[in-house]
């Protein structure tokens, strides 16, 4: 599914400043990486493209409906899933069966593996639970229901660095090529392999909103003990320097994440 944002602008009151201004970005199949400070808008976004908040000026399209509309036929194929977002049931076997027969995709498996790997019962109530085992089974049905569209607002928020890693494995199973999936996280390093995309916001504005392919044809990130002439941002990290340099020759590099947020800020960068 494709999600269209056409000059998306929202203010949370009449008197209040823009969260989100002249937002504009086609987003496809794949796993988008959503960067931005706090106060960025992430969340605003997601919660925009989840259809809980209606546009100020502008629209957000899912498949070319209106995404406020709430059509059941879009709600069907979309969730979102964060820290701040309640599940409406006390357990997650009270979700199965009382909200995930509206995902036609969804699949019982799925859950019962992923909630095994986290050592969750389903029917533990959700308040008897650490904040980080909570969080852990919302994401276990979250990737059970398997929907086109799916959003992950700080997604490992209070969650241990082995359950971490079994995120990882759980995604790699879980999401296919056809699923659209937006991560909002201040922790790029816990998922860094997946990612196909880069979303990025600074004070509601967009910066970029670009495939790992085109940051990598235009940039090439690096470290060494000296920085290069012509880096367009370099940092001192440990003993050495981490840079970033406009891409010269063929030669593949990783994109690393945490430096490309800090350049974005800091200098104007060819993207």
């Amino acid at each position: 599914m494709e999600i269209k944002l056409e000059n998306l602008n929202f203010r949370y009151s009449l008197k209040s400043p823009l969260a989100l201004q002249g937002i504009s970005a086609t987003i496809r199949p794949g796993i988008h990486l959503l960067l931005g400070e706090n106060g960025a808008g992430k969340t605003t976004l997601l919660r925009l493209i989840a259809g809980l908040l209606k546009p100020t000026e502008g629209q957000c399209l899912i498949d070319g409906a209106k995404a406020y509309d709430l059509l059941p036929s879009i709600l069907s194929k979309l969730f979102l899933c964060g820290v701040n977002v309640d599940f409406p049931m006390k357990s997650i076997a009270e979700m199965v069966k009382y909200h995930a027969v509206f995902y036609p995709d969804f699949s019982n498996e799925m859950l019962l593996r992923n909630l095994s790997a986290f050592g969750i019962e389903a029917s533990t109530p959700l308040s008897d639970l650490s904040t980080g085992n909570a969080q852990k089974a919302k994401l276990a049905y979250a990737l059970s229901l398997r929907t086109p569209i799916l959003l992950l607002d700080e997604p490992t928020n209070g969650v241990d660095i082995e359950s971490k890693k079994l995120l990882q494995q759980m995604i790699a199973e879980s999401i296919s090529p056809e699923q659209t999936v937006i991560i909002s996280t201040h922790s790029v390093a816990d998922l860094e392999n997946f990612y196909d995309a880069v979303i990025d916001l600074h004070q509601g504005s967009l910066n970029y909103a670009l495939t790992v392919d085109q940051i990598l044809d235009r940039l090439s990130f690096g470290s060494g003990p000296e920085v290069p002439p012509g880096a367009l941002y370099s940092e001192p990290w440990i003993g050495s320097f981490r840079f970033v340099l406009v891409k010269a020759d063929n030669k593949l590099t990783d994109i690393d994440y945490e430096l490309l947020y800090m350049a974005a800020r800091k200098t104007k960068l060819p993207l």
